[in-house]
């Protein structure tokens, strides 16, 4: 018992951190991170929809959901929220993060300029931008690595994840009709075939993602009953 309490009280432990971390970051982003209105004038920004127009903020804000869930797994024990935090893992919590870090730093790569300029270091500080970028990713591998999870049917779970990024695209669809600014600059700089190969690229690799997360969690987790018994109450 005195292995399983270690492994439980790190899982807590990990929660909490998480949930505390991300929530300051979502905080400070909303609170203190903010474009001047000139940005808007310039049409450097799309004057609707704030923060969420941006996946990297609603990203932000479903990984702060769901690490508060599985907190709160840890002190409940309630199998109905497990089954519901391992299917917002699953289906949302791993492919976007990866989704999100991946792409984040592919671009930034390639030109900078294109996805986060240079302008936005006086906005944005470096500790927030690894929050929303590299720690979302980092947070997601810690959690397969300590937490046991039950995947549901791909059905199900390609079902969720697919609701999810067809409703972003409808969503920076709707600003760019309204305001005739994309929500990514880049996108206005490219061709529309360039930009639905794009669209299409990212969706694909959302669910690549997924079948990842789901093959990690097999390999670390559907292991002998012996190391089942090992993690005990966090057994399904």
């Amino acid at each position: 018992m005195e292995r399983l309490n270690l492994s439980s009280r790190a899982r807590l432990f990990f929660h909490l951190s998480a949930t505390v971390h991300l929530g300051y970051a979502i905080y400070f982003d909303l609170r203190y991170a903010q474009l001047p209105q000139v940005a808007v004038t310039l049409r450097l920004e799309p004057p609707v929809g704030g923060k969420f127009k941006y996946m990297t903020f609603l990203c932000g804000l479903l990984q702060l959901g769901y690490y508060t869930l599985a907190l709160t797994c840890d002190l409940l024990r309630l199998r109905s929220l497990r089954k519901l935090r391992d299917y917002i893992f699953a289906t949302l919590a791993v492919p976007l993060a990866l989704t999100v870090g991946l792409t984040f730093w592919t671009l930034f790569a390639i030109d900078r300029e294109s996805i986060y300029p240079v302008l936005l270091d006086l906005v944005y500080p470096n500790w927030l931008n690894h929050t929303m970028h590299t720690f979302v990713v980092i947070y997601a591998f810690v959690e397969l690595g300590i937490t046991r999870h039950q995947y549901p049917k791909r059905s199900r779970g390609f079902t969720g994840l697919g609701a999810f990024m067809v409703g972003y695209l409808v969503w920076i669809h709707i600003v760019w009709f309204r305001t005739g600014i994309w929500v990514y600059p880049f996108l206005g700089g490219i061709a529309w075939q360039l930009r639905v190969l794009f669209f299409v690229l990212i969706m694909v690799l959302g669910f690549v993602y997924y079948l990842f997360g789901e093959q990690v969690n097999n390999v670390l987790w559907h292991r002998s009953t012996g190391a089942h018994r090992w993690i005990g109450n966090d057994s399904h």
